[in-house]
């Protein structure tokens, strides 16, 4: 009877690690189990703020670690206090999924009529085994000041292209507003540009001031782009403070490129000295688009806006096929007495990027 008993035992352990075995078996089968994303998001709004504007957009930014690999972000902001204005942004596609982590950088369109007053915003990340995190946070929604008005806001590579909302390293596009209007008087006009996503970190501002005018029509300003500036995705804010110290701010997503020009060979002169009458010019254009003309000037550094020598090449590239150009000229800068000299050269390509090198003339004489 005893035996009977441990043998019963025996085979009933038996059966259980067989049963366990198995479901540890499947459970690797099943891959390995991720901890769920997590979410850090460090702004919300202009310098955490958590406010935003209608009419202009929300500012977020923070990180995300999701060892499942990122499937989708869902941000969704509704009224508070039983109101039923929503604004709901899905990422499905891009640079956010299916990376383990990411620099999340966005700004999130506020319709200009919604409902100033409180609402509460969600952030969800789901990663690809469908596990979930959401944080979550209050938000203000100001309503966009009556007596300040910014209309007809483009960006874009020249006056040519004032609206491809593009601009190239070592250049300087043009920012347009068809009118900026405020009721107290405009203080200033404050441009930033900034990267974001994948783009390595770098921004440039300027700020424009006024003395009190109501009204701007037609503002065109040109931004230069430094050399050093990567290329890749960017954001432009342009706010208009007025003197009471309000503000308007409008927002685009911009993109900075290469120019795809290059300028080798080049030769001026004996060592960059030459005589007004024959100033012996010559260089190499490799360009990655069609070149549109070639500008030379030479000017006194201190007056650069008075030209010894300017003039626009442009009758060669007619055909518009042209993308590698050997320039070789004899200038004549007849009236340049002899001194110190910049010679400015400017290739124009036909997508409106353009590539200005400046060197150092000595004229020595007529």
């Amino acid at each position: 009877m005893n035996k009977k008993i441990v043998w019963g035992a025996a085979l009933l352990l038996n059966l259980c690690l067989l049963v366990f075995s198995s479901c540890s078996s499947d459970d690797d089968d099943n891959g390995p189990v991720f901890p769920k994303p997590a979410i850090n998001l460090t702004e919300i709004g202009s310098e955490n703020n958590k406010k935003a504007v209608a009419g202009s957009d929300l500012h977020l930014e923070g990180g995300i670690i999701a060892d499942g690999l990122i499937k989708q972000i869902d941000i969704e902001i509704h009224q508070e206090d039983g109101g039923s204005f929503r604004i709901e942004k899905s990422y499905k596609d891009g640079k956010y999924i299916g990376v383990k982590n990411a620099d999340f950088h966005e700004h999130i369109d506020i319709p200009a009529d919604a409902p100033a007053g409180d609402y509460h915003l969600h952030f969800t990340v789901t990663d690809q085994s469908g596990q979930t995190t959401t944080v979550e946070s209050e938000l203000a929604i100001e309503s966009a000041p009556v007596n300040i008005t910014i209309e007809g806001l483009n960006f874009g590579s020249g006056h040519d292209f004032p609206h491809d909302k593009t601009g190239y390293i070592g250049t300087a596009p043009v920012v347009e507003a068809t009118s900026i209007k405020a009721e107290n008087g405009i203080d200033r006009v404050f441009v930033e540009i900034h990267s974001e996503g994948e783009t390595a970190a770098f921004d440039m501002d300027t700020t424009y001031t006024y003395t009190g005018e109501t009204e701007l029509k037609d503002f065109h300003k040109h931004i230069l782009i430094p050399g050093n500036a990567p290329a890749g995705d960017y954001h432009l804010h342009f706010k208009v403070y007025d003197k009471n110290g309000k503000s308007l701010e409008k927002s685009m997503d911009i993109e900075i490129k290469e120019t795809g020009i290059a300028v080798s060979g080049l030769e001026i002169g004996n060592n960059n000295s030459a005589v007004a009458s024959n100033i012996h010019t010559e260089f190499k254009v490799d360009a990655t688009d069609a070149i549109k003309s070639i500008r030379v000037r030479i000017y006194k550094e201190a007056t650069p806006a008075t030209y010894a020598f300017n003039e626009t090449y442009s009758d060669e590239f007619i055909a518009g096929d042209v993308k590698e150009y050997i320039f070789h000229k004899h200038l004549k800068a007849t009236d340049a007495v002899a001194g110190e000299y910049i010679m400015e050269i400017r290739i124009n390509d036909a997508k409106g990027a353009n590539k200005t090198i400046k060197e150092k003339l000595t004229i020595t004489g007529a």
